[in-house]
């Protein structure tokens, strides 16, 4: 039997008296669509944080795909596929959308590093850009200067920044927050359709409720 994508064991969190997590065991399966619900305060975006590498656990273990990564850095797991984006909208404003996704495809690709080489020649990276640009359905907006784009627009695409780094695991933090009802429309209909596509398991945090019925396969509620 194969191991689950993520699985965690006893996950505990305390900040002095307040306890965020208590002995939490959950797993993860590959292309299951799952959001996660809870009042203000209930430890999601802890949860997160502990499991992306950001925020250390007091005790338990985390194992993604059979491997524990518990005390691992937060940019080992992004090398080995587990991601995740923020609350706050966290692009390069300066930077054209090409740009902004270039940036870790040259890292993934391992180029950065060339100083002498002129990124224009990496036909490879161009390649994969314009891929995950249209994956995201930016293709037309590639030489848009990022700060140039709706809220929404701005949103997705951070999800194509994360996409970048070829996540099996991508962890979205109110990927809704702050849009309009047409942009929220939007973007759900993108996850969806990302996560249908089968290289990328989403799940996100999410406080509307008509939002998490409609687009996830499982709820798991702190």
């Amino acid at each position: 039997m194969n191991a689950p994508l993520l699985k965690i064991e006893k996950l505990n969190k305390a900040f002095g008296r307040v306890i965020a997590a208590s002995n939490i065991d959950l797993t993860f399966e590959p292309g299951v669509l799952t959001s996660i619900i809870g009042p203000n305060g209930a430890g999601k975006s802890t949860l997160i944080d502990m499991f992306s590498g950001s925020l250390p656990v007091d005790s338990g273990r985390i194992l993604f795909q059979g491997v524990g990564i518990t005390h691992l850095p937060d940019h080992q797991r992004v090398k080995m596929g587990l991601c995740r984006s923020f609350q706050v909208v966290n692009i390069f404003p300066d930077l054209t959308v090409f740009d902004n996704v270039q940036i870790p495809v040259l890292a993934v690709q391992k180029r950065a590093k060339r100083l002498f080489r002129p990124v224009v020649r990496e036909v490879d990276v161009h390649r994969e850009v314009s891929d995950v640009l249209e994956r995201i359905g930016f293709g037309a907006e590639a030489l848009t200067v990022a700060s140039a784009l709706s809220h929404g627009d701005k949103r997705l695409l951070e999800v194509g920044i994360a996409l970048a780094v070829r996540p099996r695991l991508l962890f979205l933090d109110e990927p809704t927050a702050g849009m309009n009802p047409v942009e929220r429309v939007s973007i759900l209909k993108n996850i969806r359709r990302l996560s249908e596509e089968g290289k990328t398991t989403f799940v996100i945090v999410e406080h509307d409720m008509d939002i998490v019925f409609s687009l996830s396969d499982r709820v798991i509620v702190l």
